[in-house]
């Protein structure tokens, strides 16, 4: 540990980084170094990823705007009064403390957000942070490697070159991981599950323009290299055709958009990706159909449902479409090649009581009904086990640990205490008659509610009686006139 970074471990020892002015000032000076060299990251970005002139400008605004957001949670009138709560005779449940050295390993997904976001939100809440930029060819990771040690104070900040993988150092940083992770991370790993897949669903009584239109970009933006981008669409085999025709349509737009940009930037290295996706797709499914393919995206439709096909994460701009006979089908399918792991995230196109049945009955780390927020597909995929904030990637409480302090004594207590002071017993049969007394009683709703299936055994129900009725009138009436005639 000695040998790593020992003025990062020092400055964590002593907290220098702990004070709030400190952090506002840190902050400050990284805002001012990539906004001043904000042409130059356009630049780079553009050079290492061929995104459009509109994503670059949305990756750089996502991270400048991380800062700027991290920097408002930083009130030094709020932070003094919390540090002398205990001093007033308050009570300080919510105190925390930064963690110490914040270890970050960024994805190549939007090098820049990627790298941004977790730094702004360990500084703001205190810690010395160590950032993972290798010596390579990428003109954003050379860029940063210039830009942030100018920027930021070199007792609380360093830059490592290779992967650190001593564990002594490991063991007492907060490792943020953004390549990969288990389902259930240490408690001082911060990674994000990039191996499971992101699926969408669109039912029969979903919106297949606006399914198409929404999976499109999520699925071609950036590249499609966001974990976020849907691996997989499953359609209802009712609306397959007019959202296939919808996508085309789709599709349309999108090459001629790709067209514009091959004019800057050949992108040879997506169309090779393109290739690679459909020859693994055709690997393991020979009835393989390529409704569309242009150099930067395509659209195929597989017929397989192989638990390896169905469950492979895919960073290239491929859609591959699934046809499903109904909700239960779907469900059941995506439940049978999970493998126990929920997906990374779910895309429902359906009326709100399908959405609901469908966000029920899958299983996903998030679900978005009839829409796919763009800013989703920026940057690495959002932490295991912690809520999603679309506003927040990394929010800076990830980087504190709790630490609350108490001054006043509990309500029940007084009572606990007394009871073992006590050298009778009524006190412990007062404890006694307490814990025994019986629930306070809740009302219930005397009927069990009408669910999704209930409401259509009743509208079947209505159908056939209204018939019968109508039926029978009308035989009453003509039985009734030909008596009546005789």
């Amino acid at each position: 540990m000695t040998e790593l970074f020992p003025r990062l471990r020092a400055a964590a020892i002593d907290g220098r980084a702990h004070n709030v002015f400190y952090r506002q000032v840190q902050l400050e000076r990284l805002s001012q170094a990539l906004t001043n060299n904000a042409s130059k990251l356009r630049d780079a970005i553009a050079t290492d990823y061929g995104h459009s002139p509109a994503e670059v400008a949305v990756e750089l605004n996502l991270a400048i705007s991380a800062i700027r957001r991290d920097y408002a949670t930083l009130e030094p009138k709020a932070a003094h009064q919390e540090e002398y709560l205990i001093a007033s005779g308050e009570d300080a449940p919510n105190s925390r403390r930064p963690a110490g050295i914040v270890y970050i390993e960024p994805c190549t997904h939007t090098l820049l957000y990627s790298v941004v976001t977790p730094l702004s939100a360990a500084i703001a809440a205190g810690n010395c942070v160590v950032v993972l930029l290798e010596n390579n060819l990428r003109a954003v990771s050379s860029l940063l490697r210039r830009i942030l040690p100018s920027a930021l104070d070199p007792d609380t900040f360093a830059i490592a070159s290779s992967p650190i993988d001593d564990q002594s150092f490991l063991d007492l940083a907060i490792h943020v991981n953004q390549y990969d992770s288990e389902r259930w991370p240490k408690v001082n790993q911060i990674a994000s599950p990039v191996r499971c897949r992101t699926l969408a669903v669109v039912d029969r009584t979903g919106n297949v323009t606006l399914a198409a239109k929404e999976l499109v970009a999520a699925r071609f933006s950036f590249g499609g290299s966001s974990p976020y981008a849907p691996d997989v669409v499953f359609v209802n085999e009712f609306a397959r055709q007019s959202f296939l025709q919808a996508v085309v349509a789709e599709c349309v737009q999108a090459g001629s958009s790709a067209r514009a940009a091959e004019d800057m930037k050949l992108k040879s290295t997506v169309s090779s990706r393109v290739d690679e996706r459909i020859e693994s797709l055709k690997s393991l499914d020979s009835g393989l159909r390529v409704v569309v393919q242009e150099s930067n995206f395509a659209v195929v439709e597989v017929t397989s449902r192989k638990t390896s096909l169905l469950i492979q994460k895919s960073a290239a701009p491929v859609l591959v479409v699934h046809a499903v006979r109904s909700l239960d089908d779907v469900i059941d399918l995506v439940g049978s090649t999970s493998k126990g792991m929920p997906a990374l995230a779910a895309f429902h196109f359906s009326n709100p009581a399908s959405a609901k049945y469908l966000t029920q009955f899958i299983d996903a780390n998030v679900s978005f009904v009839n829409s796919i927020p763009r800013e989703l597909l920026v940057g690495p995929a959002y932490p295991t086990a912690h809520p999603i904030d679309l506003s927040m990637r990394y929010p800076p409480h990830l980087f504190t640990e709790p630490r609350p302090a108490y001054i006043k004594r509990a309500a029940g207590s007084h009572k606990i205490s007394l009871a073992l002071a006590s050298s009778d017993n009524a006190a412990a049969q007062a404890l006694i008659a307490e814990a025994t007394a019986p629930l306070a009683a809740m009302k219930r709703h005397p009927g069990g509610g009408v669910g999704f299936f209930e409401q259509g055994f009743l509208m079947n129900a209505a159908l056939i009686l209204t018939t019968t009725l109508s039926l029978s009138g009308t035989g009453i009436y003509w039985f009734v006139k030909y008596r009546r005639g005789k």
